[in-house]
């Protein structure tokens, strides 16, 4: 493992101590005792199809709980590239979701657990959002999203902040790392650059706030959101400042994936800038968007585009089946990747990975055309012990039995406790299911 002694040799806090760097607040904190808890979430489009999750010899869709150790059991074929973490993964079958939109998207229903379309603001913070306001750091929430090829920033509306707040998300992952770690890469004397920066934007917000004074109350509370947004970039580019060394040391290698015009390539330029925010400390939240219906796998030898794909499309040789289990399998080992550096990464008494909860879901249930009756996800980590996993396969009843009760509320519910910031009931509830109270709450089994 890679010494945390030598990964914060050299480090300053630098301009003056303006703000002290996250990554020595991390560290700070493991020697208290206090580990930070980091959060990814990697989403998919087009369902994750739930039989393609199930261990041999487990199966959901029943009418009771099944609630099984992987100790023994031969993990399904997609899954295989996580067998080095198996006592660290948890399937979750039988979870309903039939309070989000359903169709080829449940937009921000999937992080939110409410309906919403893509065309309208947000209603609610999703879970990311939330747990950034939450654990905030030089970057509150990283978005990074697989593009065509020629987008740069992209609002996905799977991510909000709040009502009416959608969160970014990154495509380009050129300007990813510029937007990143800009600050080892622009050269000079970054210092200066980034100071008289500040200074400008200073006196932006000082003119905001003189404007603010004479706006009725809903004007000055929209202006607050752009004020908010400069006070935000100047402390970032302070905070940036305290970290040089730290970032020259982790920030990642940039190759040719990083110009590359193959999708798959930023995909995974994607994935290793998201593991070096965690370990540098820049941020604890990070959301991987990893396609929608427009996305191409062309790296994988994929021709037709995901949605194509969802409508029985074939590749060559390649059934519509094939072509969705290579993609499945492509994230998975994208994820093991991310898992792998942060196992590499000591603290406290163990390792990042251990304060580090992954989950893998879709933005729409299990289907293509989805009825969000089946929204199956695996979750990697136990962020800290506070989840009670080592190992476990967990279906639910299936949606329509008597005892079903449990849905994509209930388990973003149980991410707010496990975090240590509970909420009784996040998102909406399905009526259906019956009234508020008999919905509130966590997923017992995953709490410890």
């Amino acid at each position: 493992m890679i010494s945390r002694r030598d990964l914060l040799k050299g480090v300053t806090l630098g301009a003056g101590a303006t703000a002290l760097s996250p990554f020595l607040s991390h560290l700070h904190a493991a020697e208290v005792g206090k580990l930070p808890k980091r959060f990814v979430f990697v989403v998919k489009g087009s369902g994750l199809q739930a039989e393609y999750l199930n261990p041999e010899g487990l199966t959901h869709g029943g009418d009771t709980l099944v609630d099984s150790s992987l100790a023994g059991r031969v993990l399904p074929e997609s899954l295989k590239p996580l067998e080095a973490f198996r006592e660290k993964l948890t399937i979750i079958q039988g979870l309903s979701g039939k309070m989000c939109s359903s169709g080829h998207n449940s937009w921000y229903g999937a992080l939110g657990a409410y309906k919403s379309t893509g065309v309208t603001p947000p209603t609610a913070a999703t879970i990311d959002g939330y747990l950034a306001n939450k654990f905030p750091s030089v970057f509150n929430h990283i978005g990074l999203k697989m593009g065509n090829g020629s987008q740069g920033t992209a609002y996905p509306a799977i991510s909000a902040a709040g009502p009416g707040r959608q969160l970014p998300f990154q495509c380009d992952p050129a300007m990813a790392y510029q937007n990143l770690y800009g600050s080892i890469a622009a050269g000079g004397d970054i210092k200066k650059k980034y100071t008289r920066t500040g200074n400008v934007l200073d006196a932006m917000g000082a003119d905001i706030k003189k404007l603010q004074k004479e706006l009725p109350g809903a004007e000055r509370e929209k202006l607050g959101h752009y004020l908010s947004g400069f006070e935000a970039l100047r402390d970032r580019r302070m905070k940036l400042i305290s970290m040089q060394d730290v970032l020259r040391k982790n920030a990642p290698e940039v190759i040719d994936k990083y110009q590359s015009n193959v999708t798959t390539d930023h995909m995974e330029a994607h994935f290793d800038m998201a593991a070096a925010a965690m370990i540098s400390g820049i941020s604890n939240v990070v959301t991987l968007h990893c396609d929608s219906l427009d996305s191409s796998y062309q790296g994988l030898g994929i021709t037709p585009k995901v949605h194509s794909i969802g409508h029985g499309s074939s590749s060559g040789d390649l059934s519509a089946q094939d072509c969705r289990n290579m993609i499945r399998t492509y994230h998975v080992k994208l994820i093991a990747d991310m898992a792998a550096k942060l196992e590499n990464i000591p603290e406290g008494d163990g390792t990042m990975l251990d304060n580090t909860m992954i989950v893998y879901v879709s933005d729409n249930s299990d289907k293509h055309h989805a009825s969000a009756t089946e929204w199956p996800m695996f979750v990697l980590g136990n962020s800290g012990g506070a989840l009670n996993s080592q190992g476990r396969y967990l279906a639910y009843p299936r949606y329509g039995s008597a005892n079903h009760k449990e849905t994509i509320g209930n388990w973003l519910t149980t991410v707010t406790h496990v975090a240590g910031v509970p909420q009784d009931h996040f998102g909406q509830p399905d009526m259906a299911l019956g009234k508020l109270e008999m919905q509130s709450g966590p997923l017992s089994e995953l709490l410890v």
